[in-house]
């Protein structure tokens, strides 16, 4: 950034860190750089509609569309674009290597509740263990028969954990060649098995209707992030 003011190239990367910090997820992502774009002056488009019969495109028009709320592609029409002409192309990852919560994630093991979780991306994983993790992404919320709507939450609170061996329970050896399961090793902690059943115990409220393939615990903490009756 050479030619930029030390106070300037500090505003920018302070604005660069607070977009990361509230963009967790892809989902996130577009949310928040869609509400930039719109801020300049982008139009939101629609792909279930064709631009060229309602004439969406004008030149010199701004424009972006998202698919899945997870993609989002943003465009300038020049003031003197004719068919045929040639464009620039800039592309960037909305994703990075996370633990994604399975679609089965209900685990338990020796009296803990865990979070079935895969390896998603080209993770550095060994960093990832004995960290306070939270949770984000979109949760899909059923309302009436047939509907459903879209939340993104993020729990942006200490509440799973990927533990690792205490270190005079290895040799050495076993530490400089640590080598982790995917499957086995990185399963993130939620709590304990007695202390859930000790919360139904105390309130006489089973979890009847739950979703049986994730753990009460983690759709209570993602109902409440979201309002949500669970």
């Amino acid at each position: 950034m050479e030619g930029f003011s030390p106070s300037v190239m500090k505003s920018f990367a302070q604005g660069f860190t607070k977009f990361v910090d509230a963009s967790p997820t892809p989902f996130h992502v577009c949310s928040n750089a869609a509400a930039k774009l719109e801020a300049a002056g982008f139009k939101r488009l629609s792909e279930s509609v064709s631009w060229k019969a309602t004439k969406a495109l004008n030149p010199g028009g701004k424009y972006y569309y998202t698919r899945n709320s997870s993609c989002l592609i943003a465009f300038c029409v020049g003031g003197k674009f004719e068919a045929g002409n040639a464009f620039k192309v800039v592309g960037a990852h909305t994703d990075s290597p996370v633990l994604m919560v399975k679609p089965n994630s209900n685990r338990t093991s020796h009296g803990y509740i865990q979070v079935g979780a895969e390896c998603y991306g080209g993770g550095l994983w060994h960093t990832w263990l004995d960290r306070d993790l939270g949770i984000a992404g979109r949760v899909l919320v059923k309302k009436g028969e047939t509907k459903f709507e879209q939340h993104l939450v993020h729990v942006d609170k200490p509440i799973l954990r990927v533990p690792s061996l205490c270190i005079h329970l290895q040799t050495a050896e076993e530490r400089a060649a640590l080598k982790l399961n995917k499957e086995d090793h990185l399963t993130p902690i939620l709590g304990l098995i007695t202390k859930e059943l000790n919360a139904k115990t105390e309130t006489g409220v089973e979890d009847k209707g739950l979703d049986p393939r994730h753990a009460p615990a983690l759709l209570k903490v993602l109902g409440e992030k979201n309002r949500v009756q669970t």
